[in-house]
Order: C-alpha cells, then structure tokens, then sequence
C-alpha cells in the first residue's frame, strides 16, 4: 500500500512538473494547448498532494503506542479499589481489574503499576507516586 501511494506521488509530480514546463516553454505536446497542460498539471499536483498526506498518515500510524491487551496493561498505573491482601480490585486504565499482589498488602486508594498479568488477574506492585503522576 505504502509502495503504491509513494509511486503515484511519484507519478503524478513528475507529469504535472513536465506539463507546467511544456506549458511555460510554449510546447504543445500532442496537440495539448498551454492552458489545458497548466489544468492538467494542477490536477497532477493535487492528486499527488493527496497521496504524500495519506502515505505519511499511514507511515505515522505504524509508530502509535499498542493500546490494547497485555502490552498496553503492563506498565500501567492505576489506583487499589480495595485493599488487596493479597487479592483485590484495582482500576486501571478507566476500568476494574481483579489484581493480586507478590509482596505485602497494599490499602484502598493506594497508587499501583502493573507489573504482570496471570489469566485475567493484574499483578501489581504499589507505585512510587510523584507530584505530577495522573490519577487514573
């Protein structure tokens, strides 16, 4: 896809290049009159315009951040909604999880990172929390 869009931008800037250069040097180029090239050549352009925008949104696309399943939870940060001795819920990321813990109990309210996932159980670990840290 990516290939495509490129060769048409490609394609479409080297024809409108040559026709604006035909038109302005006083060439007809199989019978084509100036001001048909120049609309020609525009035409060219945009077509090309369009296709180096959609190449660099699909381009960009490709360096976004996974947003969903375990890559996206682990790493996370969220808050204990119970406490979890060792089990509890916690919300991350907008939701409730059911989470369990490897180290000593962690109270209500408490800020959590998500440092694992076992079936659908979070493993969290208490979170360092720092003045600029979101609530989540």
């Amino acid at each position: 896809m990516h290939g495509v869009l490129a060769f048409t931008a490609g394609i479409c800037t080297t024809i409108a290049v040559l026709l604006i250069a035909f038109a302005l040097s006083g060439i007809t180029y199989y019978g084509i009159t100036p001001q048909a090239a120049l609309s020609i050549a525009a035409t060219a352009l945009v077509i090309a315009v369009i296709s180096i925008v959609i190449l660099y949104s699909a381009l960009k696309a490709q360096t976004y951040k996974i947003e969903t399943g375990k890559e996206a939870l682990i790493g996370s940060t969220g808050k204990a909604a119970t406490d979890l001795t060792p089990n509890g819920t916690v919300r991350v990321n907008g939701e409730f999880w059911q989470a369990t813990i490897k180290t000593e109990p962690i109270t209500k309210g408490k800020t959590v990172k998500v440092v694992g996932l076992e079936g659908m159980f979070l493993i969290v670990q208490e979170a360092e929390e720092t003045l600029n840290s979101p609530a989540r």
